[in-house]
């Protein structure tokens, strides 16, 4: 039994905003947007239980405004602390379908579609915080947290990085 499957996958996001200083605090507001195709193709030789996609696209789409709060505090002349928290609503597509049909069934009249179909949690609340030590002779580092919640969805990430400026 062999499977080739092609899929060909485009995206792009946008995402506007400002930063507004508020004394020792900053706000930054901004809105996002992201759109997604993804197209699959791909049949299974070998077996009459295979399933195959005729080259079956779908499109995703979704606007997230949000809301960081944040304060940078001088630690010397050459280095600073950012700290940092935001929130924000992904309103999005409610679902992802894509089209296949069994390979047992080509030849039955009218060739039934199959379509499956994923659900996609919308509204998903989106969370972040997160610490960056900035300017100590060129090196800087971060940590930080993101999380996405939904009816279906709790997903939570940390991350940390190294920035070394030469």
């Amino acid at each position: 039994v062999t499977y080739t499957q092609k899929t060909a996958q485009f995206g792009g996001s946008a995402r506007l905003g400002f930063t507004q200083q508020m004394g020792a605090f900053y706000l930054q507001p901004t809105l996002q947007f992201d759109a997604r195709w993804l197209r699959v193709s791909g049949k299974e030789e070998g077996s009459v239980a295979g399933f195959n996609f005729d080259g079956s696209a779908d499109t995703f789409y979704a606007a997230t405004p949000a809301l960081e709060i944040g304060t940078d505090i001088a630690l010397s002349d050459i280095a600073s602390l950012r700290l940092y928290g935001k929130a924000g609503v992904e309103f999005s597509t409610k679902e992802w379908e894509i089209e296949g049909r069994f390979a047992a069934a080509e030849n039955l009249p009218g060739n039934p579609a199959l379509h499956l179909t994923e659900a996609i949690d919308s509204p998903l609340y989106r969370v972040g915080a997160g610490l960056e030590l900035n300017g100590v002779n060129g090196v800087g580092m971060s940590v930080r947290y993101s999380g996405a919640f939904g009816e279906t969805v709790k997903q939570n990430a940390v991350s940390a990085s190294l920035k070394v400026s030469f």
